[in-house]
């Protein structure tokens, strides 16, 4: 036994490395795993010995013994080894730290701390409606009461100030000015009816409510023209969607096998198209409405019943059906439709409802197989530091950038006072209108012109997903908005998001090697990006701003979301493309108009531009030869007649807003340069129809003396009002203004054609479907001031004459003998919680 236990002795110390007497002290923890095992095994293999002793098999029990703890013990080594990584990995820091996580949600402003350009709070906004209700004159009924025949407030937002008045204040001359109200009213109880613009103020002491007087467009408006609402909707549910389903159900089931009331898991929907004014006789309003499967998603279900509805009378009860089209053949009336239907006289339609299987085609859900084979997630960008941008009610700063945003009901994400280094660059960017023009054969698809801005683009804006719609580390923002059609106040959250993202090409890289020396220097591209979404029925509009370490400003416009069909017929296939059985996508035409007020050195600003030309002249370095090149001439744009620029890609031409004043030591005019990229020219005829609700579609940059009454190029009414424009852009420049010299305003076109493909369904995809304005220092700076960037690298050799035997490298905001971990909180648990920001 004793030798026995001198033999387990000498196994602990050959397999550890430690004497019994001092294992638990000096034994490190990747031996010790092993050793209670090693020590059961040894203890069975003693006993097997002594049953054994003696024995020839012993010799070889005990060799396939010792190997297979030796392969044991190299196994528990190796577990642990594995095991002191993670523990390492896990006692680094995380690159976001606590003090500078990302806000999920911005604090509202009070109004004691409102900027000069913020949203009305939820405290004006209330001042604004105690004020108005208590005015017997304007008869008011509140959201929860409206109807379409009642008086009820429709939206409630800022009066932007005189714009220098704001300069002043700005300049520490003179206080701040009056905040204002812009409210307009739905006067369905008026006779006759209209629509009206106030102004309400001023805030914390209203004393005041007056319709707007201005020039620049009507503030009194046929109610003809009024914008979508809540309550129009639910009138048309029960005065025109009933009345069919009860006329013509039984249609509606034969055909279709589907209704839109008490229809269970096989349900219509209905969609409208407005018919612009121009094609109506006065003060008419009409719409055709078509049903379509209410599916995921219904766009790519339409049907073929179409029918048109008198929807001019303020009293819905007094709305009628005029015409019904349907199996391609047009109807006078209903009731003429469903006789003919009766009698078996004319063509019909014969659909079942989908099933599962056969809806999965415009569905989101995943499709399998599904890749990558193996579940690897994607790449993700980290702030090592914490977050480089600071926000602060409705004020952004990053690097040397400064700027402010507003969230309007009307016009959406509008952002003011741009500063780079301390600097105004522009006083406002924005989004004015954003319309689609379908063509078709069926009545509803040739009529189908959206001006979106009707269905309110800052209520559009909201429910942005954290690590889908933006990163994950990105601030998401609420903004708060008063409109009928959301019941009045409303919260919206996660309508906006602010991020910095690393694009990961470089801005500016170049490597040398020469008989002075060999350098490398680079600066990786990393933006601020203010981002928001607009859903408008089946699109969704992704809206970009990025701010570049160089000064430069992007306005992106993605496009996504589903595509707008009609129900196929051999008639429709020039209009567009047989995606699906019984399905046709439309050719369209997406038209985006964006105000530039920018700020070049000040306001006496004016506009020019580089128009590149081709000579022909003799060579006078070759005898008898000529030679053809490009070359450029300055042209001053003296009025804004002058200052309007077509779309002519044969005549290229460089777009500057350049200062008056002040130009580079070289004498060259301190500059912002214009870059389009995508354009898309309104074919039709200027003066066809809904044309001339969008008269900026002509010109690809349009550029007007500044006037405060020249708010915006359109209005809420556009989709309704070619009869006559409410805002009509046109006279912005038909008066011909001088522009030298002057505070001038760019407004600027972006758009595309759109032929569908199938690979657009179910959704229509980013990729490559994007547009873009770039605004881009020009001669503005002595030299790029991304040259000052912490992020830039250079490198250069340790000796010129061997610059291939080491490197130095110069880095001012790299911590190279530190790394983190990338902590990102997905919102997935949130989200079983409390979905109401994403589906409300």
């Amino acid at each position: 036994m004793a030798t026995a236990d001198s033999t387990l002795r000498r196994y602990i110390r050959a397999i550890t490395g430690c004497s019994t007497s001092r294992i638990v002290m000096t034994c490190g923890r990747r031996n010790v795993l092993g050793l209670r095992n090693e020590i059961i095994i040894f203890s069975t293999f003693r006993n097997m010995k002594e049953m054994l002793d003696n024995s020839f098999k012993w010799k070889w029990i005990s060799l396939i013994f010792t190997i297979s703890t030796t392969a044991f013990l190299v196994i528990s080594v190796s577990v642990w080894v594995v095991k002191d990584r993670q523990i390492e990995a896990a006692k680094l820091p995380s690159c976001t730290h606590d003090s500078d996580r990302p806000l999920v949600r911005a604090k509202r402003q009070s109004a004691s701390e409102s900027d000069v350009f913020a949203a009305l709070t939820a405290e004006e906004i209330d001042e604004v409606l105690d004020y108005l209700y208590t005015d017997t004159n304007l008869n008011l009924t509140k959201p929860e009461e409206a109807a379409m025949d009642s008086s009820f407030i429709h939206t409630i937002e800022l009066q932007p100030p005189r714009k220098q008045s704001v300069l002043d204040y700005l300049s520490g001359l003179t206080g701040p000015p009056k905040r204002m109200a812009k409210v307009l009213m739905f006067r369905g109880d008026a006779s006759p009816p209209v629509l009206q613009e106030y102004i309400v103020g001023p805030m914390s002491n209203i004393s005041e409510a007056r319709v707007m007087n201005t020039t620049a467009r009507q503030t009194t408006i046929p109610y003809n023209f009024r914008p979508f609402s809540s309550f129009e909707f639910k009138a048309i549910y029960k005065h025109i969607i009933r009345y069919v389903a009860m006329r013509a159900g039984h249609v509606l089931r034969e055909s279709y096998n589907a209704t839109p009331f008490d229809c269970g898991n096989q349900c219509l929907r209905f969609s409208m198209t407005p018919i612009s004014s121009a094609f109506l006789s006065n003060g008419e309003r009409k719409s055709w409405f078509w049903f379509a499967y209410d599916l995921e998603f219904f766009t790519l279900h339409p049907l073929d019943f179409q029918y048109r509805v008198n929807m001019t009378s303020a009293h819905p009860e007094e709305w009628t059906i005029e015409n019904v089209w349907y199996a391609k053949q047009m109807f006078p009336s209903l009731d003429d439709f469903l006789t003919k239907y009766t009698c078996g006289s004319i063509n019909k339609t014969v659909m079942t409802f989908p099933t599962a299987e056969e809806n999965r085609y415009s569905s989101l859900e995943f499709r399998e197989p599904l890749f990558p084979e193996e579940n690897l997630r994607p790449p993700i960008q980290v702030e090592p530091d914490g977050t480089r941008i600071t926000i602060a009610g409705n004020k952004i700063h990053y690097l040397a950038w400064d700027l402010k945003y507003r969230m309007s009901p009307t016009v959406g994400l509008q952002l003011f006072d741009v500063n780079f280094d301390g600097e105004r660059i522009m006083y406002e960017v924005s989004l004015q209108e954003v319309v689609v023009t379908y063509s078709g054969f069926s009545p509803s698809a040739r009529m189908l012109n959206y001006a979106d801005s009707a269905g309110l683009f800052g209520t559009r804006c909201r429910g942005l997903l954290p690590s889908v719609d933006c990163p994950a580390n990105a601030r998401f923002i609420n903004t708060h908005l008063y409109s009928a059609n959301e019941g009045g106040h409303r919260t919206y959250e996660n309508a906006m998001c602010v991020f910095e993202h690393t694009t990961n090409t470089p801005v500016r890289r170049h490597r040398a090697y020469g008989r002075i020396g060999a350098f490398y220097a680079g600066l990786v591209s990393s933006v601020l990006v203010v981002r928001t979404i607009l859903s408008v029925i089946n699109y969704d509009y992704v809206y970009d701003f990025y701010f570049y370490q160089t000064g430069a400003v992007e306005v992106k416009i993605s496009l996504t979301g589903y595509l707008g069909t009609t129900f196929h017929t051999s008639e429709e296939s020039p209009y567009g493309v047989h995606i699906k059985e019984g399905i046709n996508a439309g050719i369209h035409n997406h038209l985006f108009h964006l105000k530039v007020d920018l700020d070049v050195k000040g306001t006496e600003n004016r506009f020019e531009t580089l128009d590149i030309k081709v000579e022909n002249k003799t060579d006078p370095w070759v005898d008898g030869g000529y030679h053809m090149q490009t070359y450029y001439e300055r042209n001053v744009k003296e009025t804004e007649l002058e200052a309007r620029c077509n779309y002519n890609i044969s005549a290229p031409k460089y777009l500057l807003v350049s200062s008056n004043n002040e130009t580079s030591a070289q004498g060259l005019p301190r500059s912002y340069r214009l870059l389009p990229r995508g354009m898309s020219n309104l074919l039709v005829n200027p003066d066809y129809g809904f044309s001339s609700s969008i008269p900026w579609a002509r010109q690809q940059v349009a550029v007007t003396r500044h006037k405060d009454d020249e708010e915006t190029s359109t209005s809420i009414f556009a989709m309704w009002d070619a009869s006559d424009p409410v805002v009509d852009f046109a006279k912005y420049i038909e008066d011909d203004e001088n522009i030298v010299g002057e505070d001038v305003v760019a407004w600027v076109t972006l758009g595309t054609q759109h032929i569908p493909q199938t690979e657009n369904v179910p959704n229509t995809g980013t990729v490559g479907t994007h547009l873009s304005l770039f605004i881009m220092p020009y001669n503005y700076f002595d030299e790029d001031p991304s040259m000052r960037s912490r992020d830039g690298v250079r490198v250069t050799p340790i000796s010129n004459e061997r610059p291939t035997e080491g490197a130095y490298v110069e880095r001012y905001n790299r911590k190279v003998d530190e790394a983190c971990v990338a902590s990102v909180s997905l919102p997935d648990d949130d989200l079983k919680q409390n979905s109401r920001f994403l589906f409300t």
